[in-house]
Parts: C-alpha cells; structure tokens; sequence
C-alpha cells in the first residue's frame, strides 16, 4: 500500500495464562517502529486471562470491550470521549461510585453500557439524591453482576434516553420489591427489558414497574451480542 499515509487501529488480543510483560517495554518497541503515535495497555484478571490492547493516537474508536478500574479511561487528553458503546468487567477490584460519576463525564457520548462485576462495592453512598447522569445512554445491560451496580446504575441515575435495558432476573425482582422513584422513572421509556431467564411467573408485578408488552426473555443468540 505504497499511497497509504495514516493507519488508525485498534487491536485487542485475549491471551490464557499470559506471562507478564511490562508496559514500558511494549511501548519502547512501537516507538522504535512507528512514526505516528501509539499506545497500549496490558491488564491481567484473576481467572487466569490477560489481554492486551493497542491503538493508534489519536483514538477515533467508538467500542471498548472488557475495560477495568486498570485502563486509563480518564486520562488529562479525553482521549476516549467519542466511545459510545462500553463494556466493563474486572474480577479484581469493584467499580466504585466516583469511578461512574467519572466515566459520564469522560464519555459524554456513550450510548451503551454494560457492567460484568460481582463484587460488592466498599465504598457505599451515604445519600440517596441521584447526582448522576447518563445524558445519552439508551441501553443498560447488567448480567452477571453484584446487587450494588444495580442499585447505583438504576436506582440512583438519571437515564433520560434508556429505551432498552437487561438485567439478571433476581437483581431485578430485588429493584421492583424496593420501589425506588428513579428506578420507575427510568423505566418508563424502556421499550426492551430483558432478562437471563424467564419471569413469566411474575409478569404482573413487571407490568406494574415498566410499560405494557417491554418484557421479553433473552435468546442464547441475545445473550452471545450482549456479551
């Protein structure tokens, strides 16, 4: 490609039982290579993966998958703030709450989210105001998750533009029991909530939380894209 003047990439490599490389040295040898600007990030989890992830600068992606507390979402030069699908999961550390009240303000145009975390958050909010809010985010996917995510996520966040939203079944039964005021409101324009397993047993109390005919159990084929 003799006429090729700029290549923007993106490259995510999952690796089982990857041996530990230091950042530093995966940097040096992009530098000594490439004439545009590179950067990368390596992040190893508990369950025995790692993956790295590398990337031209500036970052024109829309998409990051697997994101942990470890990626540097929130660094000085907005690099991420065209992203507008996000998944996160990290099996080491929770998300806390000042780490979401930072990702609505570094990514403004996010439109999907996704949170794979079970573990329960140490530092919990004391109050009960919804200060955070997801201005433009249309769809809300939590499976796999800790009860807390879900609280803060749904419980205590404005999401004006929310028309499609997932969660695990008794995380979602536990919100409806609650009866939150905020949960109800974002509910309501939800037009897609769907759920890991069936709840048609309780198809009554969900048609009194969110609006007639929303409810539809996931597909395995769903499942696979929300994941």
């Amino acid at each position: 490609m003799p006429h090729l003047c700029q290549f923007h990439f993106h490259i995510r490599s999952i690796l089982k039982n990857p041996s530990h490389i230091e950042i530093d040295t995966l940097r040096q040898s992009f530098i000594n290579h490439q004439q545009q600007s590179v950067d990368c990030v390596i992040d190893y989890f508990n369950n025995s993966y790692g993956q790295c992830q590398i990337y031209s600068l500036p970052f024109i992606g829309t998409h990051l998958d697997f994101i942990s507390n470890r990626f540097p979402l929130f660094d000085t030069n907005s690099t991420f703030s065209m992203v507008t699908k996000l998944l996160l999961f990290d099996d080491i550390q929770p998300f806390e709450s000042d780490f979401f009240e930072r990702v609505s303000q570094a990514l403004p145009q996010l439109r999907t989210l996704g949170v794979l975390n079970g573990l329960e958050q140490q530092e919990k909010i004391k109050t009960t105001t919804n200060n955070l809010e997801f201005a433009n985010l249309t769809t809300l996917i939590l499976f796999a998750i800790h009860l807390d995510y879900a609280k803060q996520l749904f419980c205590r966040t404005h999401l004006p533009c929310l028309v499609e939203f997932a969660i695990d079944n008794d995380i979602l039964l536990k919100i409806i029991t609650q009866d939150q005021k905020q949960a109800k409101d974002n509910c309501s324009r939800v037009e897609t909530l769907g759920t890991w397993e069936p709840l048609y047993r309780s198809v009554d109390v969900l048609q009194n939380f969110s609006p007639p005919y929303s409810y539809v159990k996931l597909s395995d084929e769903d499942k696979v894209k929300k994941n």
